[in-house]
């Protein structure tokens, strides 16, 4: 499997800081920032999926 087929792209906001980025969601369900630490820049790493 490719990692295209494993990893969706979603909108994504940060639960502490209310900050949005454009994120991957991990086969395991994680939801990780594209372009920034694995963490948020407020370094929280809690994200909610918006879209």
């Amino acid at each position: 499997m490719s990692e295209s087929e494993s990893v969706s792209k979603v909108i994504a906001v940060c639960q502490s800081c209310d900050s949005v980025y454009v994120s991957e969601v991990k086969p395991d369900g994680a939801i990780r920032p594209i372009g920034v630490a694995e963490e948020c820049t407020c370094g929280d790493g809690d994200f909610k999926r918006l879209s």
